[in-house]
């Protein structure tokens, strides 16, 4: 889904590599063992096929890789990039809020959590593919119908 002028450096590249090797296989995973097996395996393969020698915080928690098409929306070409201002991403995903309750008589009042924004993206990366389909597994009223529908109402 990336436009070759959207990744222009080794680094994000890498960081894009991570990204769709979370997506594929990660997010897949049921328990914190195997996660934890599965960074493991990416340091290694970082270390060894890119010759990276990065700090697995740096990798998972300071430089976490998020990849979206969400920032820029009104745009003509909407791209599928590096998303490395959180900040400005969390304004896109308020505003988007913002719009959905201003369209909707069923107003959402939802807090934008770390979680919350990672499943965004997820979410939008799968509606934004052909015949993408999801399905979110989690207890009542933990927020998945909510998350949808405001990535549903932001396409």
């Amino acid at each position: 889904m990336v436009k070759s002028n959207s990744v222009k450096e080794d680094s994000e590249f890498i960081r894009l590599w991570i990204n769709e090797n979370f997506r594929v296989f990660y997010d897949r995973l049921i328990n914190e063992e195997d996660r934890e097996w599965f960074k493991d395996l990416i340091m290694e393969l970082l270390s060894r096929s890119f010759k990276q020698n990065s700090e697995r915080e740096d990798v998972f928690v300071t430089n976490k890789p998020r990849f979206g098409d969400i920032l820029k929306l009104d745009s003509p070409t909407i791209l599928y990039e590096p998303i490395v201002d959180y900040n400005k991403l969390l304004k896109c995903l308020h505003s988007g809020l913002e719009d959905y309750n201003l369209s909707n008589t069923n107003k959402m009042n939802l807090v934008l959590f770390e979680d919350a924004v990672e499943h965004i993206l997820r979410i939008s990366r799968v509606l934004r593919q052909p015949r993408g389909h999801i399905m979110l597994i989690g207890v009542g009223g933990s927020g998945k119908q909510s998350l949808i529908r405001l990535c549903s109402s932001m396409r």
